[in-house]
């Protein structure tokens, strides 16, 4: 056998980030196989493909070995498992959640050779601890980073965790800026706060929203400058008009809240006067949350698709207008309108989404001190509507973040003057510096 050849330190560390790059690769590939996504899938295994050959240069001896990803028989078990998936209209978002966790674990068992470093973990929402210390000794010191101030003063978690070290981006680092297919499903953030974020300790599935926003944030601003290019409708006029965002002006908003020993928060309903303790929302909670709003939409779609087709079967009964080949076309169209209905309705038969009551669900962790979530989740259907509504909005106005409201110039061929304007910041803030960069 030939010996592996010699390594220097700064190889083996991208070899092992290399590695974890394609673990990362290889279970969103499953995870996209196991929706039926196959285009995504395909494109994910090209991205792994770059990154093999990428540690095959440094060293071919360090190649993972090729897992298999035959999913035949697991996709058949999770067909059925769709099906009876969604039976109870009134089913709790946990149930839902859960259901998908125990076909995920499945599915991982199937597939996987070796234990990879990526566990799933229970789906169910409890209390978060996003690192165990709060030091910096295990940060390579040979490594530019900066530490930054959560938004959230660490007040959403067990530790209280206020700061996090990040490193700056490298070039390495626009390999996956540069790669579309991750912007396809969600993964360009994740790839990039695992890579960035120093503390290795730090999950950031655990982190909430408005934290992952100041990071990502900071990356966007010192990587590639303040000046952040938008387009923005004049809400006088509808015109768009191009500007630029000084990034440097977008502080966090003041976060007064302070969170108990679970990282949860207090609040006093106006109608019935319960003590209510609520939590925000992690990264992987909201990406939960909205899953969960998809499969319900295909239940919606299924209802809209059967009522049309209902309506078009009902508008032919005795009607001598429309000639009978007309009328056959119009029939066989509805049967295909059945159809697409059933095949939405295995995945879900929910008539309407439970976009607000899932959320709080999620946010709500215990009612009069009661954490059982059957009770909560009763307690959310009958709750009255005003304390509803006040609950949610004391959630959203004391929400941690950045404060993402703007102001626009107005040029002056439109008038002069500005605007106040709401800053759209999500995934693609890395996508519109690709091309002006590779031009320069």
């Amino acid at each position: 056998m030939a010996n592996r050849k010699k390594l220097t330190e700064e190889q083996e560390k991208e070899i092992m980030m290399l590695r974890a790059n394609n673990e990362m690769l290889e279970k969103s590939k499953r995870e996209a196989e196991e929706r039926g996504s196959k285009v995504a899938a395909k494109q994910i295994e090209r991205a792994q493909q770059e990154v093999i050959d990428h540690i095959k240069s440094i060293d071919a001896s360090a190649v993972p070995t090729a897992k298999s990803t035959s999913l035949s028989n697991v996709s058949k078990k999770k067909e059925v498992s769709n099906a009876s998936m969604f039976d109870d209209t009134d089913m709790s978002i946990f149930d839902i959640l859960e259901e998908n966790d125990k076909i995920n674990k499945e599915v991982t068992e199937k597939v996987k050779e070796e234990e990879v470093a990526w566990s799933q973990d229970d789906i169910v929402p409890s209390e978060t601890t996003i690192a165990t210390e709060t030091t910096f000794n295990d940060v390579d010191s040979s490594v530019q980073y900066d530490v930054i101030q959560l938004p959230s003063n660490g007040q959403c978690y067990r530790n209280k965790l206020d700061r996090v070290p990040v490193a700056y981006l490298t070039a390495y680092d626009e390999n996956i800026i540069m790669s579309p297919n991750l912007y396809k499903d969600g993964l360009v953030i994740d790839f990039l706060l695992k890579n960035k974020i120093m503390n290795k300790e730090i999950n950031v599935d655990d982190l909430v929203s408005g934290d992952i926003d100041a990071i990502v944030l900071f990356l966007r601003a010192t990587s590639y400058g303040p000046d952040f290019p938008i387009v923005v409708a004049d809400p006088e006029t509808g015109e768009q008009i191009e500007t630029t965002v000084d990034l440097t002006t977008l502080k966090p908003k003041e976060f007064k809240l302070v969170g108990d020993e679970n990282g949860w928060f207090e609040y006093v309903t106006p109608i019935k006067k319960d003590t209510i303790k609520f939590k925000y929302l992690t990264r992987k909670q909201e990406k939960q949350l909205k899953k969960v709003t998809e499969l319900e939409s295909f239940g919606t779609k299924a209802f809209l698709l059967e009522t049309e087709k209902e309506t078009l079967l009902a508008a032919l009964v005795g009607d001598d207008k429309i000639a009978e080949n007309d009328k056959k076309v119009i029939r066989s169209a509805t049967a295909i309108m059945e159809k697409w209905a059933e095949k939405l309705k295995k995945t879900n038969d929910s008539k309407f989404t439970r976009i607000m009551t899932n959320a709080m669900q999620l946010q709500i962790m215990s009612v009069n001190g009661n954490t059982d979530r059957e009770f909560i989740r009763k307690y959310i259907n009958q709750m009255p509507a005003r304390d509803s509504l006040m609950l949610r909005k004391y959630i959203n106005d004391n929400r941690p973040g950045i404060d993402f409201n703007i102001e626009v110039e107005r040029p002056e061929s439109l008038g002069g003057g500005s605007f106040k304007t709401f800053l759209n910041w999500d995934d693609s803030v890395f996508l519109n510096i690709s091309d002006g960069r590779e031009e320069s």
